[in-house]
Order: C-alpha cells, then sequence, then structure tokens
C-alpha cells in the first residue's frame, strides 16, 4: 500500500501554528491538543506542557483539563525528545497516580465498562447521556494502560500495583469489545444504555480505528464505513484529538477524509492552530511512521478481511507454526533470571508474540513462583484463541487456591469462548453470588453483567 497523499487541511479562521498555546494556563481546555501539536515540532515545549499538565493531577491523580490521553501523548513526546530517558523517568510516578485515578473515575462501577461523567468532558457531548456506555473512552483507556504498560516495562518492581491494574483493566475491555460489542455483519462496534446494546453508527463508533487492540477485520470494515460518516457530526475537539491518534495507524484514507472534511465552524482560536500544526505535519510524521512497517504489513492491513477469509483453510498450518516455534524457544538456553524472563515475556506480549510470551512464562513457572507465572500463561493462551489450554491451566490453578478470584472468572470466559455457554453462565453465577466475592466487588459486578449478557445471548440463541 502506497503512501497516498494527504490534502492540507482547511482553517476555519485565521490562526495560524503560530497561534498555539505556550503554556498551561493560556491554553486551558486545548492543552491536550496543544501537546499534541508541539509534539511534531518543538518536542521540548510538548514536554514543559506535559509536565505542566500532569502538575495539575489532584489528591486522586485527576488532571485539568480531563482527557485519558496522558500516557500515550507521554510516550510520544518521550520517543520524540532528544534524551528522553529522563523525562521518562521523571514523568512515570506522575502518570502511575494518574492512570489508576483514571480507571477509578470512568468505572466508578468497577464493571470495566468505562462512562463519560458529564457531556462537557465527553468526546462527543450530543452522544452522551448518563449510564450510556460507548467504545470512544473504551478505546482512550486501552491505549492508556497499553502506553503506560510500554514506558515502564523496565521497572517493574517499581510500579508493580499500576502494571497490574493496567493490564488487568486493559484485558478485560479487550474481553469487552471483541466479545461483546464489536458486530462483524454489521461492520459496526454497539452501544449499551438501559441494559440493551444497540448498533453504534455515531462518530463514537469509529474511535477503535485508533485502538492498539483492534483486528484486520475492524480495520477494514471500519474504514470502508468511514466514507459515509456525516462530517458536521465532528465537534473539533473530538476531531483533532482523532487525527493525532491516528498520525501512528496505517489509515491513509481515513485521515485524507478527516483533512478534506477540516475543522467545524466555531473552532477556538487555539482548536484552529492545533489542526494547522497537526495537519500541516501529518504527511511527514505519517511517512517516518510508515517507513517502519514492513510493505506486507501495511497490505495485509489493507486487505485484511480478504485474507483472514482465505486463509481460513490454513489455521492448522498456522497452529503447528506456533507450536514448532515455541519448542524452538523451550530449547534455548534459560535467561539469567525471572525478571528477566518475565521482561522479555511482557515485552513479546505488548508486540502481539503471544506464543513467545507463552513459552517465556512457561519456563518462568518452572524456575519459581509457579502460581503467578502460570497464571499469566493462561492468559497468553487466551490472546492466541487456545481457551481449551487456557481452562485447563486456570482449573489446575483453582485445585490448589480455589478462592483466587481472577481465575475463576477467567475460567468463565474460557468456557464461553469455547461455545459452553450455559456451563459459563453457572460459573457467572456462582461467582456473583458468592459471598467471600463481596471483598472484590469491582469482580463481581463485572460477573453480575457478564452473566446478564450471557442470559440473553442464550435467550437469542433459543429463539434462532
Amino acid at each position: 500500500m502506497e503512501l497516498q497523499q494527504t490534502p492540507s487541511g482547511r482553517r476555519d479562521s485565521d490562526a495560524g501554528p503560530e497561534a498555539l498555546p505556550l503554556d498551561a494556563a493560556s491554553a486551558g481546555a486545548s492543552l491536550p491538543l496543544a501537546i499534541a501539536g508541539w509534539t511534531l515540532t518543538d518536542p521540548a515545549r510538548a514536554a514543559a506542557l506535559l509536565e505542566e499538565w500532569l502538575g495539575t493531577a489532584d489528591e486522586k491523580g485527576r488532571l485539568t483539563p480531563p482527557c485519558p490521553v496522558a500516557c500515550q501523548w507521554a510516550e510520544r513526546v518521550i520517543q520524540a525528545l532528544p534524551g528522553g530517558e529522563a523525562l521518562r523517568v521523571r514523568l512515570l510516578p506522575k502518570l502511575a497516580r494518574y492512570l489508576e485515578g483514571a480507571f477509578d473515575r470512568y468505572d466508578t462501577g468497577g464493571s470495566a465498562l468505562p462512562l463519560w461523567p458529564s457531556a462537557e468532558e465527553a468526546l462527543f457531548p450530543a452522544e452522551y447521556a448518563p449510564g450510556r456506555f460507548t467504545v470512544d473512552l473504551a478505546v482512550l483507556l486501552w491505549n492508556e494502560a497499553d502506553a503506560f504498560c510500554r514506558l515502564a516495562e523496565d521497572r517493574e518492581e517499581e510500579y508493580a500495583r499500576t502494571l497490574d491494574m493496567a493490564e488487568g483493566e486493559q484485558r478485560e475491555l479487550d474481553v469487552w469489545l471483541k466479545e461483546s460489542f464489536w458486530n462483524p455483519e454489521a461492520s459496526a462496534f454497539h452501544r449499551m444504555e438501559d441494559g440493551r446494546t444497540v448498533p453504534d453508527l455515531s462518530p463514537c463508533g469509529f474511535l477503535p480505528l485508533a485502538w492498539g487492540g483492534r483486528t484486520l477485520d475492524m480495520s477494514e470494515g471500519l474504514r470502508a464505513r468511514a466514507a459515509c460518516w456525516e462530517a458536521s457530526a465532528w465537534p473539533a475537539r473530538a476531531r483533532i484529538l482523532f487525527l493525532a491518534l491516528l498520525l501512528k495507524t496505517p489509515h491513509n484514507t481515513v485521515v485524507a477524509r478527516l483533512l478534506r472534511d477540516g475543522l467545524p465552524s466555531g473552532a477556538t482560536p487555539a482548536e484552529t492552530a492545533a489542526w494547522a500544526m497537526l495537519s500541516g505535519n501529518a504527511e511527514t510524521a505519517r511517512a517516518a511512521y510508515l517507513r517502519e512497517i514492513p510493505a506486507a504489513a501495511r497490505w495485509l492491513d489493507a486487505h485484511g478481511r480478504r485474507m483472514a477469509q482465505a486463509a481460513a483453510g490454513l489455521a492448522g498450518i498456522l497452529l503447528l507454526a506456533l507450536l514448532a516455534r515455541g519448542v524452538v524457544h523451550r530449547e534455548r538456553p534459560p535467561a539469567a533470571d525471572l525478571a528477566d524472563i518475565e521482561r522479555q515475556a511482557r515485552l513479546a506480549s505488548g508486540e502481539g508474540h503471544h506464543d513467545r510470551a507463552a513459552v517465556l512464562y512457561g519456563r518462568a513457572a518452572r524456575l519459581g513462583r509457579p502460581t503467578y507465572f502460570r497464571y499469566r500463561q493462561a492468559g497468553e493462551w487466551m490472546r492466541m484463541g487456545e481457551p481449551a489450554e487456557a481452562e485447563r491451566v486456570y482449573r489446575e490453578l483453582l485445585a490448589d487456591t480455589p478462592g483466587s478470584p481472577n481465575v475463576r472468572l477467567n475460567l468463565a470466559l474460557a468456557v464461553w469462548r469455547q461455545g459452553r455457554r450455559e456451563e459459563a453462565l453457572r460459573l457467572y453465577r456462582e461467582f456473583a453470588e458468592d459471598p467471600a466475592m463481596a471483598a472484590v466487588p469491582g469482580l463481581a459486578e463485572r460477573a453480575r453483567l457478564a452473566a446478564d449478557l450471557a442470559e440473553r445471548q442464550l435467550a437469542l440463541d433459543r429463539e434462532d
């Protein structure tokens, strides 16, 4: 797929890049937009603004203005800034505090279904309603957790609590988005309100194009529908953030569409300046990013659905290849210590090499802390699409520690993914109704919600 020429975004006022705010006070609500703009042309300025922004955190880690992109922006600024390592070390404590506060703020019920607290804060105010779940916030938070895990990957002991929280929330969001809210037939995500899920054809449903966990099927389906979105439904702030998020994705046609649409009338001078900075440098920024992606990978992203259909018959061969690769890795000499092996496993998992991560976690389990490392290995089996292997591990772990809440909940999911829905429903109900699980109210609430959704699915199955 060749890099397409993208037109310059039109400006809706006379404010150009020179009007981009230089400090947090003048940026106000547009501070996240200013950081995104300055990252492309003056990373030092972006770093100063980012530190000012993180300095606004209250006792719960909540930033002003609130916008769940701080970890993603921090990663980009650190990568762009010469000598960014010192900045990374300085920012990590603040990012950890912020990220823990962000999940508390947006997921007050502990259901792993985050909700915008108000229309003013929502990315698309017109789509906000109390209690309504839309996938845009879930995508932003998943990306935030992902960025933090990369930033802190070599400081696991120091940030163990935040990393465990981030990985757990990320895993839950991944399951919800892929299992319950993506409709492959309609190439659309669903929203949920009043306990019902309905197709979301609003702009909220396009944010997964910037999701780090999106599948090829999602990319192709959403790109095809992007040609028909209603430009007037995109507020200036959402449009600018979406453009910034897409700079490191292969979605050329969607970026081109955004740039053609430009900004809506009524954009503030700061918004117009941020748009001018991003749109004026988008081609350069994307060219540098796309050069790092192998041509075959870019082509696969563009043609993923057709390739996936054609490759269905090759699934067995792929599985054999993965197992063979695991055997090769098992034959290699062991790493120096458990911490080194775990670092390698986390890195492999973050890069999508879940087979490699599963092998490494298995090796670590043989050297020490077997319960912890086998639990992580089971998670990699799940990500590989091998729920039967994961179920076997979860049941063995429960034989040793019957009351482990996370293992019990993941066992139910592994059973569900194998199509044993009645059994999975029973497991979810047992968890939700177990008095001992009152000690983990967030997980109990997730089990109740999962049981409700499972019951609805079973009812639909019976109707068919």
